[in-house]
């Protein structure tokens, strides 16, 4: 069970102090707790720059090879292969190298993303013969390949070249690939090692040019960065360093993106370009791009991406916000199917559920929001069309959920892996009514480790402090994301003028307070309600109604929903008033 401590963070050094004294006070704290602590620093992030802060991709093993392998393959008219991962990092990095390829007039590619439901991750042996059918001389990974050493060792024997572009951590044994791109190698020296796959298919496009222009105009791969951003801030990479800078930058050219198919996309979703923050990314442009592969097809989102055709751009936009309507009703169903099931005050040790009538797709994130809730290791599944079940399964952080299922008698699982906060499995469908209870029994035997989630307190303010001005000391700070945290500041003892519930079945809360003057500000919490339609029962034994006081922990956000800006909360937590 997740137990959660605020804590309100250190003040700062007299020597920071020092350091920061030409920025308020406020923005001095907020600088110092996410590692500014000097004049040059808070300089650096505060003002990101393009020429001073990228990185030489040539300082990354492989580089070289790899660029020079691609120049020859373009340059002797070989038949190439983009293979992309299926979600929001790995589609938008295949765009961008089939960008460059289009921008340069070479057209001997084709671009091959793997059904997510029928696929396993990765290059796969059948492909490979395909592609050897095919007449293909080079394969090029993105976000994806770093683990997959039998397969291509398959294609390098069957004289297919492959450049293996990825971020994720490199495995017992490395892919006796061509080139190897991935700054997580150990004897790797490029001094950033956070990039989002997409990030590392930017260098390597940049490490192209840097070799031979083609002709493009000094500064044309900028125009690479909408992709970029997407990536960087859909998979969820560190949001500082270069990550920062290219967000930073990637920010402003998806304001100004010229992708018919993106600008198709904001506009059906009433999405201002020009007002388009990293949330945005996170709850609107990620998540109708990772519903294709999800709930049909990854390669709509790549379509949508590349498409030149308005009316193209428009079939696939209705498609895509079709599925994604999916993906938000099947997530909310499964957690409201479970609201009915368990019962909160005696949930087991561990939550396992399925039905074979719960989408494949969105597993995963339903898990995630399911050890939000309830605070316990959640496993969930269903079943594929050839009856398999399949399922996903995240951890609290009491329990190594690949340790967990490693101790079920082995065969049980067709298959399984992860890590040890997040894995998948599959098995045979006879086996799915014995699952529960050799996972239960199973996690018994595992270690477990007391969970305390500490809640970093950036500053306590008052309800008459939560104005545009104090916004606009945050905004400068932006974007923010992981290991650059939205600020988290904290209300004591203030009363609720108002509560509702409102989405699907009122999965969602919103509290209204009341300042000085008379004026109210909103707080919103998604999916913060975990017994749907009760009014009454929210964040442990605190009971929500007019009048009751509590303790709000909140970041400070401007919401475009009305269509004008908006002023309001987003609730991380909540306790009764200390």
């Amino acid at each position: 069970m997740i137990k959660k401590k605020w804590a309100l963070r250190k003040p700062l050094t007299k020597k920071a102090e020092k350091e920061l004294e030409d920025y308020p006070e406020l923005v001095r704290k907020l600088l110092f707790y996410r590692g500014a602590k000097t004049k040059q620093e808070a300089e650096v992030y505060l003002n990101p720059d393009y020429e001073r802060d990228l990185l030489d991709p040539f300082l990354m093993k492989d580089m070289k090879k790899g660029v020079d392998r691609l120049l020859s393959a373009i340059e002797l008219g070989e038949r190439i292969v983009i293979f992309g991962d299926y979600d929001a990092d790995g589609i938008p990095g295949s765009v961008v190298l089939s960008t460059f390829l289009d921008e340069i007039g070479f057209t001997n590619y084709e671009v091959y993303i793997p059904d997510r439901h029928n696929e396993a991750y990765g290059l796969n042996e059948n492909k490979i013969g395909d592609f050897v059918k095919d007449n293909v001389k080079l394969i090029i990974t993105i976000d994806c390949g770093i683990n997959d050493v039998a397969e291509v060792k398959l294609a390098q024997t069957q004289d297919i070249d492959v450049i293996i572009t990825d971020h994720h951590l490199v495995g017992k044994k490395l892919p006796p690939a061509y080139a190897v791109i991935d700054a997580k190698q150990e004897d790797d020296k490029y001094p950033y090692k956070l990039l989002a796959g997409c990030g590392v298919m930017f260098k390597f496009v940049c490490a192209v040019l840097k070799t031979k222009r083609f002709d493009l105009p000094i500064g044309w791969e900028k125009w690479l960065l909408d992709l970029v951003v997407i990536a960087t801030v859909s998979d969820m990479v560190a949001l500082t360093g270069e990550n920062r800078m290219l967000a930073y930058y990637g920010l402003k050219v998806l304001r100004q993106t010229r992708r018919l198919g993106l600008l198709t996309l904001l506009n059906q979703i009433k999405l201002r370009p020009a007002n388009i923050v990293e949330d945005d990314i996170s709850f609107m442009i990620g998540p109708r791009i990772n519903s294709a592969s999800r709930m049909s097809h990854a390669s709509q989102a790549y379509y949508l991406l590349t498409t030149k055709d308005s009316a193209e751009a428009r079939t696939i936009t209705d498609h895509l916000e079709e599925k994604n309507q999916e993906r938000k009703d099947s997530v909310e169903r499964i957690v409201r199917d479970l609201g009915e099931i368990l019962d909160e005050k005696s949930l087991p040790s561990i939550i396992v559920k399925g039905s074979p009538e719960w989408g494949l797709g969105v597993l995963g994130m339903t898990s995630s929001k399911v050890v939000e809730r309830y605070g316990h290791p959640t496993w969930l599944w269903s079943q594929n069309e050839a009856g398999t079940i399949k399922g996903s399964c995240r951890s609290d952080g009491s329990l190594n959920v690949v340790e967990v299922m490693a101790g079920v008698e082995k065969g049980f699982f067709l298959d399984f892996g992860g890590h040890p906060m997040a894995g998948g499995f599959s098995l045979a469908p006879e086996k799915k009514d014995e699952l529960e209870e050799r996972l239960i029994k199973s996690a018994e035997k595992v270690k477990k480790a007391d969970v305390v989630t500490e809640l970093l307190v950036d500053e306590e303010l008052s309800l008459d402090q939560l104005t545009w001005a104090t916004y606009k000391l945050i905004e400068p700070l932006a974007p923010f994301g992981m290991e650059n945290p939205k600020p988290i500041f904290w209300l004591r003892g203030v009363e609720i003028d108002q509560s509702k519930y409102f989405g699907n079945g009122g999965l969602h809360l919103e509290l209204i307070f009341q300042k000085s003057d008379g004026s109210k500000i909103s707080a919103i919490g998604f999916f913060a309600s975990p017994v749907p339609d009760d009014p009454t029962h929210i964040f442990g034994d605190v009971k929500l109604e007019t009048g009751a006081k509590i303790d709000l922990l909140f970041s400070l956000e401007k919401s475009m929903f009305k269509n004008y800006p908006e002023l309001r909360l987003r609730i991380v937590d909540l306790k009764k008033a200390e």
